[in-house]
């Protein structure tokens, strides 16, 4: 599963960044979030929610070795150091306090899906 983003759908409102953030940190605050939005108000407004692509080989973390993307898909922070967050292709990894952030979809129920008014984000079986 994965969130799938219609950028053409999102008003940039940022609930989703909010939203992540209170679930996983109790409190709002959008850099330690695992969705962002990135504002475009010179390309006739739209946003780009960027979010990990749940891929199913992570390339991110090819340098940790064998068998490392099954424990660190489903977790929410990672130790990590930057040759990770720079080999995510889709620039959805983002560095907090020496950590890096990762979206682990919720339990399978996310969040920032359920808060979109717009209908921007779905959840998408298809990887």
């Amino acid at each position: 599963m994965r969130v799938k983003v219609d950028q053409h759908k999102c008003t940039g409102c940022l609930l989703c960044e909010i939203t992540c953030s209170l679930v996983h940190g109790g409190q709002v605050q959008r850099e330690a979030s695992a969705i962002r939005v990135h504002l475009s108000f010179l390309d006739h407004g739209h946003h780009r929610p960027v979010v990990c692509r749940q891929c199913k080989k992570m390339q991110c973390l090819k340098s940790l070795g064998r068998g490392a993307d099954d424990a660190l898909r489903k977790a929410f922070i990672w130790e990590g150091d930057a040759q990770i967050k720079e080999n995510c292709a889709f620039k959805a990894l983002f560095a907090i306090d020496g950590k890096l952030i990762h979206c682990d979809l919720c339990g399978g129920d996310p969040h920032c899906v359920k808060s979109c008014p717009t209908g921007a984000l779905a959840l998408s079986d298809a990887a």
